[in-house]
């Protein structure tokens, strides 16, 4: 879930999954990997790292993609669309990792 932060918003925890070759989703990463810091205010999310690039996906309780972009190398923000409202889950993705957390949009 999110905790409050200091004026940056929330922060949503996010939990790595490794994907093996071949796309199959593994276990839970234990090795150094790890997620970006994220934090989320009046519907942009804020990515605190370095990064090559990710998917950003939302994924309401139904299982359905309600939201997904492409944040570029370098991007540090994504504004999420004012219409959303509710509890997601938020996917940040490269090729070999998956960044999962809860989202809450008001």
């Amino acid at each position: 879930m999110a905790q409050q932060n200091n004026g940056q918003g929330e922060q949503i925890d996010l939990q790595v999954n490794i994907i093996n070759p071949g796309g199959v989703l593994g276990g839970g990463h234990k090795g150094t990997v790890q997620p970006p810091y994220v934090t989320y205010l009046d519907h942009t999310l804020y990515i605190w790292s370095q990064h090559s690039g990710f998917t950003l996906t939302l994924i309401d309780d139904s299982d359905n993609v309600v939201y997904q972009t492409y944040l570029f190398a370098g991007v540090q923000y994504a504004v999420l669309p004012a219409t959303l409202s509710g509890t997601f889950t938020l996917v940040l993705s490269d090729d070999t990792y998956l960044y999962t957390g809860v989202i809450d949009l008001e």
